[in-house]
């Protein structure tokens, strides 16, 4: 059959393709109900003849529909026909007038600064309502990104990555998700989360900057090892600080240390174009259509406690403080230590001999390099607690401290909703306390620094599935 004469589900017909890939063809098509044109996305039949894909895909395809924000494509209706003894599956798409931004890279080469940062804010936006919805989109890349004429930036094809995971695919070039903006947890076989499209929107961004991808190579697996064991290089020396340090942050390998989530890399990317560079790593409140929530204990990332409590625990916000009698019980055991180390200096006459029968008492001595002992922390032990007294606790310890505030009238206000703790740390290893706030102030909250009193050592395309007219799929 002929594609200028093929309707899908008696009402959409298809009128010129603009993009094929991996996943299906991309068509301009016509609503013949509502007179509309709009963006059909067919998915090849290998994936539609699977009962396991069907299911998951037609799942995510009704979570995106509801997901309304200006810089998401908007998805309109979904489908499943037998054409030419063929199972197909269809998703039907707002039509983007515009061109992918894998075909603007491809023509200008690199973006400068100033656009990039526009394109950040408004991609990172689109995803903090995503997150903030539940949804992970787990293939952020150029060809996913769509640029309207009018400068407005879209992501689409939420999911699909996602439900092609179920598929087996043998097929030369049928890889799921594309492994030059593939985040290394997923690299590794595990579970994707909101830190992984944030490092994926990160090698956007570094593309942009660069002129060139952050990891390449001759297969999809050897990129997808450099994506977990290797570091990309520096970008260009004319690529401003504050840039550099935000893209650094958010290609960390370790999720944990990422901007946890599209709101957070928004509001980093809003501070780095005000020039202050200082936005907390944190959820930002707002997401300009929703509120980011109280995270679930189900969504938090791994090593990250998240445990709701009653809101009779604490009595005001923010006021939590350590007891004086915790503060003179500190200050008597200092004095204890001090007043000892006195009397043994002058009892021994300082230090005391080796006990070593080889070392002799004149000659040199020397002694092995120590490293720092590792601070053992349970993110479980911190939930619940004031979040000033957490923080002096960690930053006592030799940890970096962030805060970040969570809009919240189910738990009390100024105790830690969640922390960012794996298990044994560095010394000055950086930790993100959330904590609860009261709705509407987040943004008045005061967040922390990260600069701890701690002693330790710093210790394969680009085909998109985007409906622009450009490469997608």
């Amino acid at each position: 059959m002929e594609p200028h004469s093929r309707l899908l589900g008696n009402r959409y017909e298809l009128l010129v393709p603009l993009a094929s890939g991996g996943m299906g063809r991309v068509w301009r098509a016509r609503d013949t109900l509502l007179e509309r044109p709009v963006a059909v996305k067919v998915l090849r039949n290998e994936f539609t003849a699977d009962a396991t894909f069907r299911a998951r895909f037609r799942a995510e395809a009704q979570h995106t529909a509801v997901l309304h924000h200006p810089h998401i494509a908007s998805v309109f209706d979904y489908g499943e026909v037998r054409v030419d003894d063929e199972d197909l599956a269809y998703l039907v798409m707002e039509l983007v007038e515009g061109e992918t931004l894998a075909d603007l890279l491809e023509r200008e080469g690199r973006l400068d600064p100033a656009r990039t940062l526009d394109l950040l804010r408004q991609t990172s936006s689109a995803l903090a309502a995503a997150h903030a919805a539940g949804l992970v989109h787990r293939d952020i890349k150029p060809g996913n990104v769509l640029v309207r004429d009018d400068g407005v930036v879209k992501i689409t094809d939420f999911g699909i990555a996602w439900s092609a995971s179920s598929v087996p695919l043998t097929g030369t070039g049928q890889v799921m998700g594309t492994a030059n903006y593939l985040s290394p947890e997923q690299a590794a076989g595990l579970p994707a989360s909101p830190a992984s499209d944030v490092y994926a929107l990160g090698a956007v961004a570094y593309e942009c900057l660069a002129g060139r991808r952050a990891f390449d190579g001759e297969s999809s697996v050897q990129v997808a090892l450099k994506q977990i064991h290797e570091e990309p290089a520096p970008l260009p020396p004319d690529v401003p600080a504050g840039i550099r340090r935000l893209v650094e942050r958010a290609l960390v390998k370790d999720p944990a240390a990422r901007y946890p989530d599209g709101a957070a890399f928004r509001a980093a990317v809003d501070a780095t174009a005000d020039g202050t560079g200082t936005a907390p790593i944190r959820p930002a409140g707002r997401t300009g259509t929703a509120v980011l929530p109280l995270p679930p204990a189900k969504a938090a990332a791994p090593g990250t406690a998240v445990l709701p409590l009653p809101a009779a625990d604490a009595a005001s916000p923010r006021s939590a403080r350590l007891p004086v009698t915790v503060l003179l019980g500190a200050l008597a055991l200092v004095l204890v230590a001090v007043v000892a180390a006195l009397l043994l200096n002058s009892l021994g006459g300082g230090t005391p001999p080796s006990s070593d029968p080889t070392q002799s008492s004149t000659g040199p001595s020397t002694s092995a390099p120590q490293t720092s002992p590792s601070i053992s922390l349970a993110a479980e032990d911190l939930v619940g607690r004031p979040v000033d007294e957490v923080e002096a606790q960690l930053v006592g310890q030799g940890l970096r401290v962030e805060l970040a505030p969570v809009e919240t009238d189910e738990v009390a206000a100024g105790l830690v909703t969640a922390a960012t703790v794996r298990g044994e740390l560095a010394p000055d290893s950086l930790v993100t306390l959330f904590y609860a706030v009261e709705p509407g102030t987040a943004g008045d909250a005061p967040a922390g620094n990260g600069n701890g009193n701690g002693n330790g050592n710093n210790g394969n395309g680009n085909q998109g599935n985007g409906n622009g007219n450009g490469g997608g799929g």
